[in-house]
């Protein structure tokens, strides 16, 4: 198993305390912030977009069909209910960037990796909350309470 495959599999199979313990949007940064730099980038979000698209193709034919969508549907559900609250809430809307709705843009139920890259633009801005152009943790502040 490569780094990256580690990494994806890391991150769709995170243990419910571990989140809970977490700052909202230490996991995604720490994931998809590649560099460590403090922000993620569209460009980082496409490479492990990239790297997730190749760990759920498991016949390796360049698409995802509805039976690799299932397998990649349950990883994202099963990393989402390792949060509460708000995080949870924040954890649902990243994962439904991801969904065969969000993706398949032809509409033939398969996702080819092309349109998954497509959609990526699409996520990052509803990510990038403060839209400067990069994802920091600020973008996942909490809301102060009402």
């Amino acid at each position: 198993m490569t780094k990256t495959s580690i990494l994806i599999a890391a991150l769709f199979t995170a243990l419910p305390f571990a989140a809970q313990a977490e700052t909202p949007g230490e996991q995604f940064m720490s994931t998809w912030d590649l560099d460590g730099d403090g922000t993620a980038t569209l460009a980082e979000l496409e490479q492990m977009r990239s790297d997730v698209f190749a760990s759920f193709d498991a016949n390796e034919d360049g698409k995802l069909d509805a039976e690799e969508h299932a397998v990649f549907d349950e990883a994202r559900a099963n990393d989402v209910a390792g949060y509460e609250g708000q995080q949870r809430a924040q954890m649902q809307k990243m994962a439904d960037g991801m969904t065969m709705a969000a993706t398949d843009a032809d509409g033939d139920k398969l996702v080819t990796l092309a349109e998954f890259q497509t959609s990526t633009a699409k996520w990052f801005a509803q990510l990038d909350k403060n839209a400067n152009g990069g994802i920091t943790i600020d973008d996942f502040a909490r809301k102060p309470a009402q």
